[in-house]
């Protein structure tokens, strides 16, 4: 499988909440099989309702660098950022953590898949 196919099932099972299995041609989901396992990404109940920042954010890193971050927005709208929208890398994260649900999903740097994810409180 491609890095791109890598990072593509990566990211849908990030913004699905579903869990990816190593075996899995596909992400598999708790209304496809019995066997998934998802975890649901929680809200922060303390953080403020403040206009214009996003309500869920993914950030896909790969090498600890930023590919793409995805943010829904209260209006429905879904961005994507990548780097030719030439916003700087600290401002795109500070952004995507201030959503009250946000997780990074790192993907390996050799093909392997998802490497890991990491839950973010608000900023």
């Amino acid at each position: 499988m491609n890095r791109s196919a890598v990072m593509a099932r990566s990211i849908a099972a990030a913004l699905a909440g579903i869990t990816l299995s190593a075996d899995a041609a596909e992400p598999t989901s708790s209304l496809v099989t019995h066997v998934a396992h998802a975890v649901e990404v929680p809200v922060d109940k303390n953080a403020l309702p403040v206009e214009g920042h996003p309500l869920t954010s993914v950030v896909v890193t790969q090498c600890n660098l930023i590919v793409a971050v995805y943010m829904t927005m209260p209006d429905g709208r879904l961005l994507r950022f990548d780097k030719s929208a030439n916003v700087p890398s600290e401002q795109l994260i500070k952004m995507a953590y201030s959503a009250p649900r946000s997780e990074r999903v790192e993907v390996s740097c050799n093909d392997a898949g998802a490497a890991g994810y990491e839950t973010h409180e608000p900023i």
